[in-house]
């Protein structure tokens, strides 16, 4: 039985992959805005409430303090509405092109029994599963960033496109096999 993985599905995960990835990073944009926001703030005030001010009293540093506040709410919710803006733009574009390979995929079916077609199909096939494999640790690495920053993503948008090998004997054949067809 031999289980072969399409050029389609390497691709569509590989637009998968990158999708989310992106999201991860606007994630980590957020969070990581949302942090330095509020440790700015902690920071001013405790400036503003230490610091020796002649002609401001107690009343006037508050306002100060509120003041900052309020400055701090409003750039959050700019990057708040930023990230939501690129998260839909990501959404949309990703759908796009997942539609792209879908037409592609149907108006060149008539293509698949042609000898020279899957000639060309199997000596691609490397060079996507390592588009795939880079597409794979680019979004393995957006993802712990944005874990870092504290903007866990939801849900994993791609799957992978390789299937679990058998161990031993059967995956060596199986590699002498395709390096006896390149």
């Amino acid at each position: 039985m031999r289980t072969s993985v399409t050029l389609k599905a390497i691709a569509t995960d590989v637009v998968g992959h990158y999708g989310h990835a992106s999201k991860s990073l606007v994630s980590a944009y957020r969070s990581a805005s949302q942090r330095a926001l509020a440790a700015s703030g902690t920071g001013y005030a405790k400036l503003v409430e230490r610091a020796p001010l002649p002609l401001v009293g107690e009343q006037r540093k508050a306002r100060l303090i509120a003041a900052e506040r309020r400055v701090a709410k409003v750039v959050g919710d700019g990057v708040a509405r930023t990230a939501q803006g690129c998260d839909r733009a990501i959404e949309v574009v990703v759908g796009q092109v997942l539609k792209g390979l879908e037409g592609f995929a149907q108006r060149t079916e008539w293509t698949k029994d042609m000898f020279v077609v899957d000639t060309l199909r199997r000596v691609n096939l490397p060079a996507a599963k390592l588009s795939l494999g880079i597409a794979s640790r680019i979004d393995d690495a957006a993802t712990t960033l944005s874990a870092r920053a504290g903007g866990a993503v939801k849900h994993r948008v791609a799957k992978r496109a390789t299937k679990k090998q058998p161990a031993g004997r059967v995956v060596r054949a199986a590699a002498k096999r395709v390096r006896r067809a390149a």
